[in-house]
Formats: C-alpha cells, sequence, structure tokens
C-alpha cells in the first residue's frame, strides 16, 4: 500500500489507483506532490513529476530539505522531473492516447529496472492547457479504465487548477476518479462510475456530433 499526505493526513492508497486533485493555489501542487515523491524515492518505487519548470525546482528543493540526494535519484534512473510540455505532446498537442501510452511504457521500463511501483503526479493544469474538456474526459477514463482495473503497478495523481475549469467538467472528473483530493482533504467518491462505460459513452458522443456525409 502507498500513503497519500494531503494536509499532514495520510491516507493508504493501493496502486492501480488513479486520483485527481483540485488546487486553487500553486503551492497546493508541491504540498501534495512533493511528499508522495519522497516517500516513493525512500521505498524503492519510481517516482515521475511533469508540471511546469517553478513547480520542479520546488520539488527539489523540498526532496533535498527531507534529506533526498536529487540528482543521484535522477542518474539511478529512479526520479523523473519533466519541465518541458513537449516531451509529453504529441505534434505539440494535447493527445489522450499518446499521454496514456506513455504512462504505459513508463510503467514497462519501471518493472524492467526492478522498481516496484511507479508514483506519477502531473500538473494538468499546466499540461493540458488548450485541450478540449472531451480530450481532457477521454484521458482520464482511458487511464483510469487501464489503470485500475487491469490493476497496473502505478499510483497517479492528476492535478487541476479549479479555478480554470468549467463547473461541469469539475463534476464529470469526479464521476471517473474513486478518489479526490480538494484543499487539505482526501475524499473518496461515493459516485464513481464504470469508466470503461463512461468511455464508451464520450465515443458515441463524438460519433454523434459528427456531421453525416453527403
Amino acid at each position: 500500500m502507498i500513503e497519500l499526505e494531503v494536509g499532514g493526513k495520510r491516507e493508504k492508497i493501493r496502486p492501480g489507483l488513479h486520483i485527481c486533485q483540485f488546487y486553487n493555489q500553486a503551492g497546493e501542487i508541491i504540498h501534495t506532490a512533493a511528499p508522495l515523491m519522497r516517500d516513493g524515492l525512500r521505498a524503492r518505487d519510481k517516482c515521475f513529476f511533469a508540471a511546469a519548470p517553478a513547480r520542479i525546482e520546488e520539488v527539489r528543493k523540498s526532496l533535498r530539505a527531507a534529506h533526498i540526494d536529487v540528482e543521484q535519484a535522477i542518474e539511478s534512473g529512479q526520479l523523473i522531473l519533466i519541465g518541458d510540455r513537449e516531451e509529453l505532446l504529441k505534434d505539440g498537442r494535447f493527445d489522450p492516447y499518446n499521454l496514456l501510452a506513455n504512462h504505459q511504457a513508463l510503467i514497462a521500463r519501471a518493472l524492467s529496472e526492478g522498481w516496484q511501483t511507479v508514483r506519477a503526479v502531473i500538473d494538468m493544469g499546466w499540461l493540458a492547457a488548450g485541450a478540449s474538456p472531451e480530450q481532457i474526459l477521454k484521458y482520464e477514463a482511458a487511464a483510469d479504465a487501464v489503470f485500475t482495473f487491469q490493476s497496473r503497478p502505478i499510483v497517479a495523481l492528476l492535478q487541476y487548477n479549479y479555478a480554470e475549469l468549467p463547473g461541469e467538467l469539475v463534476v464529470e472528473l469526479l464521476k471517473i476518479h474513486p478518489i479526490a483530493v480538494v484543499g487539505k482533504f482526501i475524499k473518496r467518491n461515493p459516485y464513481y462510475v464504470d469508466a470503461e462505460e463512461y468511455m464508451v459513452k464520450i465515443i458515441r458522443r463524438g460519433q454523434g456530433r459528427r456531421p453525416r456525409a453527403g
């Protein structure tokens, strides 16, 4: 089991879970990401953090303050820090399936290198800037279906700037995450829906919007 620390409180999380975090201030990104990375590096897990360069530097400082040798962790391949969006985009655009394939490759590489589990944190407010709500929901539903229902050895924490999201998108995101972090609280979702069924609905909605030929 992995422990997720938020606001000084800890919640046990099993690998395979897909978690969303809604933040209002940039500092909240670090308050959740840094303890998850710190504990993972101590527990022989592979850790992955993708965010704006300023957030990357804050995580570095937080890990160093916890007596983690950041450079050694990066050199060994245990820690990956990505501050360039282009590394996770496809031809400069947010592609839900390309990002999911990136996660799958990360898991496979981690296991082949001998790490136990992957801990991945992505600031989606930074990465998915300009993406449509449908693209975001496709990614989230597909990732949840793969990680949760296939019991993959990963805990993925996807962070969103609450102020930048339409209210209806927040509601939909909550539906497809079994656990959400809101402010200083970890909430288990009693209204969590089957991500595979949700994915089918998204695809059908998209097909219904396509103009008919002729």
